[in-house]
């Protein structure tokens, strides 16, 4: 059965997935201060899940793309297993040559190999709050204000996922919900609230979890294949974020930019005609319900709509309530003070 492509008879599949996240927090837009946080998920099918895996593996071999996990039984012996075998972290690519090539080799193997026409290996949504946006007075205080704005968008990034992908299926199965670790955790809702309202929000979604799981992105510390997902997580992240915001003037970074901007460019072309009809690129493109970037809020929300559409606390809702319009998904089109991708570099 083929759980990759989206175009058959709708409501007669059923998939089954695992879900990596992570986050970038206080990311300051240097042209015009605005404070931001991006949210990332990778929604990866279990009938593709080893193949991706080995994909992202044998990138770690730079000259043979044939990777071994002993570095005793590597065919290649190439001697370069100790640096290739590393933590790929956007903010740290630049340090070493290693974790350049490798950040450009999975940056590539996500623009092309992975979302083909009819196959489908991951699928990928991303999120950016405008922060400053926000009435930060509305979330609370005593230092959690960040994260239950996380908390409140997390359940978005899922929900919006699930249903924008997904919608052609009869029936979603989520197995594990995986998150780089850190101050969430440590959350009174976000460890179990995000799969109880997402699962209440959608009826043909199962999660086979009671709570999010929290691994060390560095599967040399956690032991876990699952990490080699965060750290592609991460990397499409942290390239998303540096090069829509240009916050990095590294050379290496923006290398790798460079070379995610065409992507980018077809992901955030999402222009509709006067009568709806879809004529951006995006809808022209692999991409097209496969991978997503979204923004919020477009315009300066004030208290009373804070409370209104942004539910903060625990509780569960009957309906998942947001301002759809306050979304927005084109950084090509904007205001007179908005840059476009063409002076990002």
């Amino acid at each position: 059965m083929n759980h990759g492509g989206s175009r058959f008879t709708p409501l007669t599949k059923k998939i089954e997935l695992d879900i990596y996240s992570d986050e970038v927090f206080n990311g300051i837009d240097p042209f015009d201060n605005t404070n931001w946080m991006y949210l990332g998920a990778l929604f990866v099918p279990t009938d593709y899940k080893a193949e991706v895996l080995k994909n992202l593996n044998d990138l770690r071999c730079i000259k043979n793309h044939n990777w071994n996990t002993s570095e005793s039984d590597c065919p290649e012996n190439c001697k370069f297993h100790k640096e290739n075998n590393t933590e790929i972290h956007f903010k740290e690519i630049h340090r070493s040559s290693a974790r350049f090539m490798i950040a450009k080799d999975w940056i590539s193997f996500f623009s092309k190999e992975a979302c083909q026409k009819h196959r489908k290996m991951l699928y990928c949504n991303i999120l950016g709050i405008n922060l400053s946006n926000i009435n930060y007075s509305e979330f609370g205080s005593g230092g959690k204000t960040e994260l239950n704005i996380y908390n409140r968008f997390y359940r978005t990034l899922l929900m919006s996922g699930l249903n924008y992908f997904f919608k052609d299926y009869l029936n979603i199965v989520v197995n594990s919900i995986f998150h780089d670790r850190g101050s969430q955790e440590h959350h009174e809702f976000f460890p179990w609230h995000p799969i109880k309202q997402t699962e209440f929000e959608i009826d043909k979604l199962s999660i086979n979890c009671n709570e999010i799981e929290f691994i060390d992105s560095d599967h040399r510390n956690s032991k876990s294949e699952e990490s080699q997902f965060i750290q592609l997580t991460d990397l499409i992240l942290g390239a998303t974020f540096s090069t829509i915001h240009n916050s990095s003037n590294n050379s290496r970074k923006k290398e790798v930019c460079e070379l995610f901007k065409p992507t980018l460019h077809k992901l955030l072309d999402r222009k509709k005609s006067p009568n709806g009809q879809m004529i951006g690129d995006y809808y022209k493109s692999n991409y097209y319900r496969t991978y997503q970037v979204s923004f919020f809020p477009k315009y300066n929300m004030t208290p009373e709509e804070v409370i209104t559409y942004l539910d903060l606390h625990g509780k569960i809702q009957r309906k998942e309530k947001l301002k759809v319009d306050n979304f927005y998904y084109s950084r090509l089109i904007g205001s007179k003070n908005q840059q476009t991708l063409e002076k990002w570099f």
